[in-house]
């Protein structure tokens, strides 16, 4: 073998016996054999001593040299794919315990929406959410409370009469009575005829779950449906509610903050808090700004916290609406801009995109939305045209905002038509634009009319005027006496 390839092989040599060595060190526990030492030894010292005879020993020296590597390799290679192997496991765990995690917490979420939904007898639906829990066969805690689910609904009572059902509505609620009722306030005596304060309908709410009321929707009393003729129509609903429990429905007017109410003591907007969930910007008389139980909507969502129970199936109120003056606190009416000017026309989309939002979160919340009318003008005695005028007005300028609705609540509770029922152009209009339920404003307990075509509702006005001037009657719901705030003057 000649020179050159010698110093090639012992080069080489001399690379690998470095590499062995760093890589015996390195592995633990690889203390080796006394074979083994002793054949590093020798390949170290012929490397050192340029023995080419021996490094050319396949045998003895390159061939133990190959081995030597060719055993590494495999033990390295045995060694990353343990790891590997080790890693995939852990992976696989974590993502079990991720999934257990995650299929405790839709349990534990179904269970606490399953509590609410049959504290609010929609024990069906209580009871389909906890059947879809994953482990429910293996559950017999949730087993459980589904048999006492069942039981419950089985001692649901159907309310006997849907025309029987009581409607009560509010205006604006007064938060500060000094600042209402002073002599500067725009209209002092308006404010005590009309509208009801945040403590008094905190206590008529009250008063209403003592004796047994629950909140039901318009669409619980009457539901649209598509008859064998394939004509839509309208027929009574079912409802069902523990024995003793009576419905009622609560409709709040003019949810608009108008202009001449600023400054007076009333909320200011409706606007989203901080949790999601709508509620109340008021401005204190110090010019301080608040949020919180300010009017009709977080009073109630508040009260419904504590008394689910007091809501038939998510029940909450129907918000009435106008658009003559924007909707929900916010400036949307397309007059009170100069829609030629870009300036003027991004500051209106502005207020139309936070007020929608807004009434989205609203409705979300499980509150609905009713016109109002657009100019808040008298429907009996306005003509056909003024009538199509204001219904059209409101369903291009609110009605993007709001959403589409059926229900119609008259402007100063002026129907239409008697109670003989309706017929005439105004009320096919209205019937064209899709209203199908229709209030107005009776002092009766309850006045309702049910047919194909259409829901009238009577609604009794629980504010200062009725307090103070006819309380009796209100008696079927609360002792006007016990609920009128001291600081109103006398009518």
């Amino acid at each position: 073998m000649n020179k050159s390839k010698i110093r090639v092989i012992v080069i080489l040599g001399e690379i690998l016996v470095i590499g062995i060595l760093a890589l015996v060190i390195l592995l633990p526990g690889s203390s080796g054999s006394s074979a083994d030492t002793d054949v590093k030894s020798k390949v170290k010292a012929a490397v050192k001593a340029g023995d080419a005879e021996y490094l050319a020993d396949e045998d003895a020296g390159v061939a133990s040299v190959e081995e030597e590597l060719a055993e590494l390799e495999r033990l390295e290679a045995e060694r990353l794919k343990r790891e590997e192997e080790e890693r995939l496991e852990a992976e696989r765990l974590r993502l079990e315990e991720e999934e257990k995690a995650k299929a405790a917490a839709m349990s534990l979420g179904a269970e606490e929406e399953a509590a609410l939904k049959a504290a609010m007898y929609d024990y069906d639906a209580a009871i389909e959410l906890l059947q879809g829990i994953p482990e429910y066969e293996t559950r017999d805690d949730v087993k459980a409370t589904v048999k006492e689910y069942e039981a419950a609904r089985d001692k649901l009572v159907k309310w006997e009469d849907n025309t029987q059902i009581s409607h009560l509505f509010v205006h604006s609620l007064i938060v500060d009575t000094a600042r209402a009722f002073r002599k500067g306030s725009s209209q002092p005596v308006g404010y005590n005829r009309y509208m009801t304060t945040v403590g008094e309908f905190k206590l008529i709410l009250q008063s209403l779950y003592d004796k047994g009321y629950v909140l039901v929707s318009m669409h619980d009393i009457a539901e649209r449906y598509v008859g064998e003729d394939g004509v839509e129509k309208l027929r009574k609903k079912p409802i069902y509610l523990p024995e003793g429990k009576t419905p009622f429905v609560l409709s709040q007017d003019d949810v608009n903050y108008y202009a001449y109410m600023d400054n007076d003591g009333f909320a200011d907007r409706l606007v989203i808090g901080d949790d999601g969930i709508p509620t109340c910007k008021y401005i204190e008389a110090d010019g301080t700004v608040s949020y919180g139980e300010y009017d009709v909507l977080p009073i109630v969502d508040n009260f419904l916290k504590e008394h689910p129970d007091f809501s038939y199936r998510g029940a909450k109120g129907i918000l009435a609406v106008t658009g003559y003056e924007g909707a929900l606190g916010y400036d949307t009416g397309w007059h009170m801009y100069d829609l030629d000017n870009p300036e003027e026309a991004a500051k209106l989309k502005a207020e139309q995109d936070a007020a929608k939002a807004v009434a989205d979160a609203i409705k979300a919340d499980g509150w609905e939305f009713a016109s109002h009318s657009y100019t808040h003008t008298d429907m009996k005695t306005n003509s056909f045209d003024k009538v199509v005028y204001d219904t059209d007005k409101w369903e291009r300028e609110v009605e993007p905002i709001l959403g589409e609705t059926d229900l119609y609540i008259y402007p100063f509770g002026s129907d239409i038509c008697d109670w003989k029922g309706y017929k005439g152009d105004k009320y096919e209009y209205l019937k064209k634009a899709g209203f199908w339920y229709f209030c107005n404003v009776d002092a009766s307990r309850y006045w309702i009319q049910i047919t194909d075509n259409y829901m009238r509702m009577g609604r009794i006005n629980a504010d200062g005027e009725r307090m103070m001037k006819t309380p009796q009657k209100l008696d079927y719901f609360f002792d006007s006496a016990s609920i009128l705030d001291k600081s109103r003057p006398a009518l």
